[in-house]
């Protein structure tokens, strides 16, 4: 039956439900509204009418029978209280709303549109509660994820699209950010998850998960000495020219790079900095120097780079950090979802 003049009374404009209150769960465990407790939930409209959910879930189920007894057997209840609840109802409104015989019940005019719009109100409020378990699960919202650039050409790819056929109902922002800029954001509540290369300096503001672990390798020109080696000491690395990311991008991971360098007696001595990975490597190929890279920054197949495992070099983590004590269900779920 098409619905009659929009929205209920109760939920247009002013008149929305000014009081909807329960004091037990009103969901069972499939997900509906458990019937048992709709009788604890009322609606009041500005004109002073109460209505219990209970009582309109009542309606329908006359309406829809048009017979007390087939209703209150599908209602699981005697027919007694169905025809004081329907009583109580119509005295509430100050209507009728079913026509009575020994034979027959029929729905008045005002009850065919009231018929609508409570079946309406019930639709919209299994919705809301459906919505809100979804999100209490993590299985739908926003999730916003800042990414370090070597990251996209890690697992960032393979993270989501996992993520995203578990979880289809969430919404995913990505952006690329330096280290730095992420943990700005995610202190400020801009950013739900960042995906950074460790180490980071101790911070009670920050949870920082462990999720994947690779080496690094040298990312060399071709026509270098180096570039003849199957493998490279850490200690002929240090002694060329470097091509680095500034400190302040990501300062814990630059500063794991250089202290692994100077480890072996050499001074690191860098020539230029860069901030995206990309032009870190096209440096490399142009012959500015060398630089020590993720192994997945390999997948930049540019001509004049070769790249070759180097003995002794650190490893590059990538680590999901989101503020301490951030119980957003959907963070959770991304994280656990990663993990495994």
């Amino acid at each position: 039956m098409p619905r009659r003049g929009g929205r209920p009374p109760w939920k247009r404009g002013g008149e929305a439900a000014t009081a909807i209150r329960h004091h037990t769960p009103v969901v069972g465990e499939s997900g509906y509204l458990r019937p048992d407790v709709l009788g604890l939930i009322r609606v009041k409209n500005q004109g002073g009418v109460t209505v219990e959910l209970r009582q309109l879930r009542y309606f329908v189920a006359v309406a829809e029978e048009l017979h007390f007894r087939r209703a209150a057997s599908r209602l699981h209840m005697s027919q007694p209280p169905l025809s004081q609840q329907i009583q109580q109802l119509e005295a509430e409104m100050g209507c009728r709303l079913l026509a009575r015989t020994r034979r027959r019940v029929e729905l008045t005019p005002a009850g065919k549109a009231f018929l609508a719009d409570a079946r309406a109100l019930l639709a919209d409020l299994d919705g809301a509660v459906a919505t809100a378990r979804r999100i209490a699960a993590g299985q739908t919202g926003r999730l916003r994820i800042n990414f370090v650039g070597s990251a996209l050409l890690s697992t960032v790819p393979e993270l989501v699209q996992r993520f995203r056929g578990a979880h289809p109902l969430v919404e995913i922002e990505l952006h690329e950010r330096s280290t730095a800029e992420q943990l700005r954001a995610i202190k400020s509540g801009a950013v739900d998850v960042g995906l950074i290369r460790p180490p980071l300096e101790a911070d009670p503001e920050l949870s920082i998960e462990i999720l994947r672990r690779e080496r690094t390798v040298a990312a060399l020109p071709a026509d270098h000495p180096l570039a003849s080696m199957r493998r490279n000491p850490l200690r002929r690395l240090a002694a060329e020219p470097l091509v680095l990311f500034p400190r302040d991008q990501a300062p814990g991971f630059h500063d794991l790079l250089i202290s692994s360098l100077a480890g072996t007696g050499v001074t690191p001595r860098v020539v230029q900095y860069a901030p995206e990975m990309m032009t870190i490597i096209g440096l490399v190929a142009a012959g500015i120097g060398v630089s020590l890279v993720p192994a997945s920054v390999q997948r930049l197949a540019l001509d004049g780079v070769v790249y070759r495992p180097v003995i002794g070099a650190p490893a590059a983590d990538l680590a999901a950090v989101s503020r301490a004590g951030d119980e957003s269900p959907l963070v959770r779920a991304f994280i656990a979802h990663v993990q495994a």
